[in-house]
């Protein structure tokens, strides 16, 4: 056994994990599955809770369907965590050899030690879906640690118009898939993710203290999450609006000019017949802006219109 050791690090497969860069998570996700997966009958198991919209389709699911895969879906917990009893349930069918694992929101799921265990059992790949979660991943030492492919919506965490990102834990699962914008490396590297990540968190913790003090809070409306993990950062705050009145407060919110989201306000078809509980949060849920670009000054202003509304 040789002791020699070079002046520098020479070996390049020592720790090398893919990562290839496209206009979208979308477009990684159907070049993953088009070279790892390419017969239909290879399965892919999704959570029950996945929107849809007209201008965006879907972005998970849509190339599962376009590509003819065959696919499934699990239950999640009203947290939207994952409910482990469905998910085991589902893969002991032996039908799948992909599970797709969202960190909605960014923050991490918890149970995903135990949710890679059963991948590990079944015998299925880990595709840790992290569209809202690049600064958790990189942030923290859960998310993104266990899939085997990790993919990223850059667009959603950075001021850009386009970029996706996916990841792999190792080189053999590349059998042909290749960056198509590889040139975004350069602008995410251009960022203060550490800067980004402290300001996320501020304001999640900002708004949370804000919403908590309104008489409102646990009569008209809930947190979905609240307190946030120690080493997550938000994508958004997820609220729950008791009633029928989400759609109002987002349309007038945004009408005047105070950002919010509502990226689960309708589901895909394939899940609204059998998951009651994940239609009924579809239609209850919203989304606090929470982003790099949002003043703590502001935020007294958003929770009051926030009540203003909640109460029209």
């Amino acid at each position: 056994m040789s002791h020699q050791i070079a002046k520098t690090a020479v070996d390049r497969e020592n720790f090398f994990e893919p990562a290839l860069f496209y206009q979208s998570a979308r477009e990684g996700m159907r070049d993953f599955l088009t070279n790892v997966l390419p017969e239909s009958h290879d399965g892919v198991l999704l959570p029950a809770f996945i929107g849809w919209s007209p201008n965006e389709g879907s972005g998970v699911f849509d190339p599962v369907g376009e590509l003819g895969n065959h696919f499934g879906f699990y239950d999640l917990n009203p947290d939207l965590t994952a409910d482990l009893e469905d998910l085991e349930r589902n893969l002991s069918t032996g039908r799948y050899r992909v599970l797709v694992l969202i960190h909605y929101f960014g923050r991490t799921e918890p149970a995903l030690s135990r949710v890679s265990e059963l991948a590990q059992q079944y015998d299925v790949l880990l595709l840790e879906d992290l569209a809202h979660g690049f600064f958790s991943s990189v942030n923290g030492k859960d998310a993104g640690s266990f899939g085997q492919v990790r993919l990223f919506s850059l667009h959603k965490m950075f001021p850009l118009t386009q970029g996706g990102l996916i990841t792999y834990s190792s080189q053999t699962l590349v059998k042909g898939q290749k960056s198509t914008m590889a040139e975004l490396a350069v602008d995410i590297m251009s960022y203060n993710w550490d800067a980004i990540a402290a300001i996320r968190r501020a304001n999640f913790a900002g708004l949370t203290e804000r919403l908590k003090s309104l008489p409102e809070f646990g009569g008209k409306f809930q947190l979905l999450w609240p307190e946030l993990g120690a080493l997550d950062v938000p994508q958004t705050l997820p609220v729950r609006i008791f009633g029928d009145s989400r759609d109002n407060i987002y349309k007038c919110m945004n009408e005047d000019g105070l950002g919010m989201v509502s990226l689960y306000h309708t589901l895909i078809d394939h899940v609204r017949r059998d998951f009651d509980s994940m239609m009924d949060l579809s239609r209850h849920i919203i989304n606090f802006p929470v982003h790099q670009d949002v003043r703590p000054e502001s935020l007294d202003f958003l929770v009051s219109a926030f009540q203003a509304r909640l109460n029209d």
